[in-house]
């Protein structure tokens, strides 16, 4: 794994913080969420995988992830239910700008949405910004 690259993510934050002070924040979140969903869309389209697949949704965000210094775990992978883990926190200067639900919308929904499918949604159980050891999103086939 390659070390936190501050530099990727501090132009994100900076973006957004940006784009907060001149447009407000549902503005920015907007604009936040498609500039994360077109740059993952091409980042996963080149790294191929099966779509629908949870073993494959895992490999791909693992090598992702890793290779831009974030360290994240699978602690549960089955057919129906995937437990993804932040063990970095990827936008840490953005704590106290935005609510971390909000933030984590931007991108999460759409790895969920666009590796897995609509019939998959997420929940976030815990998060690095209210004090928990790592952030964690629960993600389950809907029936």
């Amino acid at each position: 794994m390659v070390e936190y690259n501050s530099a990727f993510f501090g132009l994100y934050e900076n973006l957004f913080l940006v784009l907060k002070h001149d447009l407000g924040e549902e503005k920015a979140l907007k604009i936040f969420r498609q500039i994360m969903e077109s740059g993952l869309s091409k980042a996963y389209d080149l790294m191929g995988f099966q779509k629908g697949n949870p073993q494959d949704f895992a490999r791909i965000l693992r090598e992702r992830d890793e290779s831009v210094g974030l360290k994240v775990d699978f602690s549960e992978i089955t057919n129906s239910r995937i437990v993804y883990r932040f063990h970095t926190d990827p936008f840490p200067n953005l704590k106290d700008q935005v609510s971390p639900e909000k933030l984590d919308d931007t991108y999460i929904a759409f790895k969920v949405r666009y590796l897995l499918g609509e019939n998959w949604a997420y929940k976030t159980t815990k998060h690095i910004w209210e004090g928990d050891e790592f952030t964690e999103h629960v993600i389950t086939k809907n029936q």
